[in-house]
């Protein structure tokens, strides 16, 4: 099995681990909402990447000294930890950037594309609210002066997901 795996390039074993965590976790809004309901769902949902954002932003931004004094900054660093832990199919576009706001806009998002793929109904998808608390927690972790919000969503019909992070001096 080694020899199978070594010829395998990392790329590609990155892409397949991420696409498989992403469908897992996706597949589970059908299964468990009719078990435990939505709310309780939900509440799961923000624990789970709630509770990833706050320890990988500060691990990643220590293990790669990612320098985060502003909006510009966490931004990186986001995308750097969103990229790691969701591998390397998003497609974004910045709208804003300055050292107090960041705007971007994302066109490909991984778990819309399992969500799609999955055929997971609207009311089973853990995006927007996960994202949400993901970046929340995330950012808190690092300065509490950041605040993140997404104002579109493409489970909720946007064309886009949009991701704000500010810079409260």
């Amino acid at each position: 099995m080694a020899e199978i795996l070594e010829k395998i390039p990392c790329e590609t074993k990155w892409k397949i681990t991420a696409q498989t965590l992403t469908g897992a976790f996706t597949a589970l809004g059908p299964i468990l909402i009719p078990i435990v309901g939505k709310e309780k769902w939900q509440e799961i949902t923000d624990n789970i990447f709630g509770g990833g954002g706050k320890m990988a932003f500060p691990q990643i931004k220590e293990a790669f000294n990612i320098p985060v004094e502003d909006a510009i900054g966490a931004y990186k660093l986001y995308q750097t930890v969103a990229q790691l832990q969701m591998g390397p199919e998003s497609e974004f576009e910045y709208v804003e950037e300055t050292p107090e706001r960041v705007v971007v806009r994302y066109t490909k998002c991984p778990w819309w594309e399992r969500a799609k793929e999955l055929g997971v109904k609207p009311e089973f998808r853990i995006c927007p609210d996960g994202h949400q608390a993901w970046g929340d927690e995330g950012l808190k972790a690092i300065n509490p002066k950041f605040t993140h919000k997404v104002t579109k969503a493409m489970p909720k019909g946007d064309p886009y997901c949009e991701v704000i992070i500010e810079f409260k001096k």
